[in-house]
């Protein structure tokens, strides 16, 4: 992700001030003032146990940061009171895609319509590939989260399948892969008695991640506060289609 981040943002115009990773980043460290001098926006995707500190480090220099890497949720609290202290931007979101932001909208607005039909139930699915760490990831959390908003007889979701349990109506399934080099598929399904609707979004490669992390970037440029990449779609679209 860093790879093709740094491409696409050269590709837009951008001049980019210093590459961070685990060899290049003084030992672990942390990101440093001489590394980013100059430097107005920082994209981390790096691991969810160095968010805090590259947040931290990046605020006392007072840059904004966008942060594309998931599973750190648990320190989420700390990390903003961090970012409004310094009175710097934060954009945080478990996926930068523009179409997966366009999906999650279609996913609300179907939730909202399975809420009036009993008949049908509701499910979905992630397929990531093998060397992701966290499971589910964030974007199936957070489709999760906007199913569970919308549809009334589902009280919570739940990945797991207990030998000689049967499963609880009032969860939502996800169902959960990890497999090859898979950037990421996510699948809502609304099985009815007799057929069966399935929404679909598929990366074909993770330039489509580091366009919109590039894009946040641009958006939250000379901004304070936090922010997430609805913000940056409902700006740029005008207007509420949630």
């Amino acid at each position: 992700m860093g790879r093709a981040t740094e491409a696409v943002a050269i590709e837009r115009g951008h001049e980019v001030s210093c590459v961070l990773d685990e060899l290049s980043n003084e030992g672990g460290k942390g990101i440093t003032r001489p590394a980013l001098d100059g430097a107005r926006v920082a994209i981390d995707f790096s691991v969810a146990a160095a968010v805090h500190e590259n947040v931290r480090h990046a605020a006392e220099l007072g840059i904004n940061v966008v942060v594309g890497t998931t599973g750190w949720e648990k320190e989420k609290e700390a990390v903003e009171a961090i970012a409004r202290g310094a009175r710097v931007g934060l954009l945080t979101a478990p996926n930068f895609s523009v179409g997966m932001l366009l999906f999650m909208r279609i996913v609300r607005f179907a939730s909202r319509l399975a809420n009036q039909v009993d008949e049908y139930d509701v499910h979905l699915a992630e397929t990531h590939h093998r060397h992701k760490a966290d499971h589910p990831g964030g974007t199936a959390r957070r489709l999760a989260a906007i199913v569970l908003e919308e549809l009334e007889r589902k009280s919570g979701w739940t990945s797991e399948l207990p030998d000689g349990v049967p499963l609880d109506p009032d969860r939502l399934q996800l169902s959960i892969s990890r497999v090859g080099s898979v950037p990421g598929v996510h699948t809502m399904a609304l099985e009815g008695p007799d057929d069966r609707i399935e929404l679909r979004h598929e990366a074909r490669t993770r330039v489509g991640f580091a366009r919109g992390a590039v894009l946040a970037a641009e958006w939250l440029e000379g901004r304070s506060g936090i922010f997430t990449m609805e913000d940056v779609m409902a700006d740029l679209l005008g207007r509420d289609l949630s």
